[in-house]
């Protein structure tokens, strides 16, 4: 009988003979079938159902996140090889990750559990992607060969205690397919990578695939209907609401037609989101680098710009933008995506195996902490709407706290009581109770537009400020506590500016009564300070004293006016009283 072995893809950057000698040692269950010249031979080879098991280096030509996505469509998995000191950029791409330097007998070792632990022994001989093929080498004269081969690859692992579990610290006494299993979990299409969330009324994600990393902020989706608006007015309220509870980071990943450079008046040089992705797709993004990205737009809110023209979409992949996401938690307590509005599709290219353009979408919706889903008021924006929603299935459904939001309530569309109007609607056809209604503001929207600030931020007292306010404040309660201080110190200065505004209209409803009256408008001017300059002695209080105006003690009358009909100049102080009576007027 002959030996059947497994195929392994070697993919590998400089000198492999070793790791080649190493796998296809004899009793190994391992064959090498292609060393791989460069990423889309890897691919290729893969699609083709050559194997299932890949060795990879981090070096190797072309290689990223997206490769990594690939090979998993393609039914493969594997080992990535990278070196001591980028092991931690990637920890999470959801592979076992190895040192460069480790030596090949435990990159074959890890190889063999990994094979266990994926299925792909003798449970998936049948599979076409787990190739078996068979030896270059005569068969063995014995009839037990094949079940010896197995009984050594399904020996206890001696390496699977050299390589420390990310997720559960398995310990060196563990089942090595148990280890590996919980050291290299199921990738998920988690945009933080699986990361732990903050949300008090939630745990850790229920994806068994799910990474455990440290805790980070939360990530809130503004997404809705095609032609929806608000969505942006929307995200950049949120942003400035948020950023007092810890940072906020507002990201444009809009990929039909991003606006937030323009909508808050900030220059638009180059992508940002499209920076960081290229960096995390190489393993090369850390907080540091993607903190440079951000543009800051006030005192804790940043801006990460997104993509200059729509065709640029193929720029983020999910796997890379995975990795940004996970580091914006980490430097913000919220991070607000703007994303395009219609259904998402996370379907994947069948001939290429890479992911559609709504891939990355359907991931932030699928698994961010807030999913706020804004509709129009009017009953073409509530019919999309409520479509939008029906066509939500279980696969992506929001596994986060979702929250309606509908803009532009008015009565021009919806009645002399629009707001009962449109909750009587929502709750009739759609079964919702719950929903957040934003009147129609025009004015004031374009006149933060023309600012370029935020709505929360230049016209916090108006009708759309306040309901944006209130809609922050659902999202994130801890961020209305943070931001009390401020908005306490705006009503005392809006309580400052009201009083002196009453006491000048009560000085101008004086002077109009005296006007009408005929009485002299001397007579109603409020008392003056005046200091007494005299040789008498200063009053007791301090030398001021309160008098009405008028001609100092002593002083000569003025001259009487000219009676009406006579001739000859006019006085200079008949000229003058004339001139305050015309203003008087």
């Amino acid at each position: 009988m002959d030996e059947r072995l497994h195929g392994v893809l070697l993919a590998v950057s400089g000198d492999d003979s070793d790791l080649l000698r190493a796998i296809d040692a004899r009793g190994s269950g391992l064959r090498v079938v292609r060393r791989c010249a460069d990423a889309a031979d890897l691919l290729s080879a893969a699609m083709a159902g050559l194997a299932a098991l890949v060795v990879v280096d981090t070096g190797f030509d072309e290689f990223d996140r997206s490769v990594v996505d690939r090979l998993e469509h393609a039914g493969a998995t594997g080992i990535v090889l990278t070196p001591a000191d980028q092991l931690e950029h990637w920890a999470t791409i959801g592979w076992p990750v190895e040192d460069r330097g480790t030596s090949p007998d435990a990159v074959r070792a890890r190889l063999q559990a990994l094979a266990r632990a994926v299925g792909v022994g003798r449970a998936r001989r049948t599979s076409p992607a787990a190739t078996v093929i068979s030896s270059a080498s005569p068969a063995r004269p014995d009839d037990e060969s094949d079940d010896r081969l197995w009984a050594e690859l399904m020996a206890p692992d001696p390496f699977s205690s050299i390589t420390p579990d990310r997720a559960g610290g398995a310990s060196a006494a563990s089942p090595p397919e148990e280890a590996l299993a919980r050291s290299v979990p199921r990738r998920s299409d988690a945009p933080d990578g699986g990361a732990a969330r903050i949300d008090s009324a939630r745990g850790p994600a229920d994806d068994p695939g799910a990474v455990v990393d440290e805790p980070g902020g939360g990530l809130a989706v503004v997404w809705g209907p095609r032609c929806s608006s608000g969505r942006t007015t929307i995200a950049a309220a949120l942003a400035h609401c948020l950023a007092p509870a810890g940072g906020s980071i507002l990201v444009d990943a809009d990929l039909e037609g991003p606006c937030l450079n323009q909508v808050l008046g900030l220059p638009e040089d180059s992508s940002g989101l499209a920076t960081a992705a290229r960096l995390a797709g190489h393993g090369r993004l850390d907080d540091e680098t993607l903190e440079a990205l951000l543009i800051p737009f006030g005192p804790s809110e940043r801006l990460l710009s997104g993509l200059g023209r729509p065709g640029r979409w193929r720029e983020l992949p999910p796997s890379a933008m995975s990795e940004v996401w996970r580091h914006c938690r980490r430097l913000a307590a919220w991070t607000i995506v703007d994303i395009s509005g219609g259904p998402v599709d996370d379907s994947v290219d069948e001939y290429t195996l890479e992911p559609g353009r709504g891939a990355v979408a359907a991931g932030l919706v699928r698994n961010a902490d807030v999913v706020l889903v804004v509709g129009g008021a009017d009953p073409v924006g509530i019919r999309r709407l409520l479509q939008l929603l029906g066509d939500l299935d279980d696969e992506m459904r929001p596994t986060g706290r979702m929250e309606v939001v509908v803009t532009r309530v008015r009565s021009g569309v919806a009645g002399p009581a629009p707001q009962r109007a449109v909750r009587n609607a929502l709750e009739r056809y759609g079964r919702l109770s719950e929903v957040v209604l934003v009147p129609d503001d025009p004015v004031t929207a374009d006149r933060c537009l023309m600012e370029g600030r935020p709505v929360t931020d230049a016209a916090p007292d108006s009708a759309l400020g306040r309901a944006l306010t209130a809609l922050a404040d659902r999202v994130a309660p801890e961020a209305a506590a943070a931001r009390r201080p401020g908005r306490a110190a705006r009503r005392r200065g809006l309580g400052l500016r009201r009083g002196r505004e009453a006491r000048g209209g009560r000085l101008r409803r004086a002077r109009r009564s005296a006007r009408s009256s005929g009485v002299e408008r001397a007579a109603v001017r409020p008392a003056s300070i005046s200091v007494d300059a005299g040789p008498s002695a200063p009053p007791p209080d301090g030398g001021v004293t309160m008098r009405k105006s008028g001609p100092p003690p002593g002083a000569a009358p003025p001259p009487p006016p000219p009676p009406p009909g006579a001739g000859g100049a006019v006085p200079p102080a008949a000229s003058a009283e004339r001139r305050r009576g015309r203003r008087a007027r």
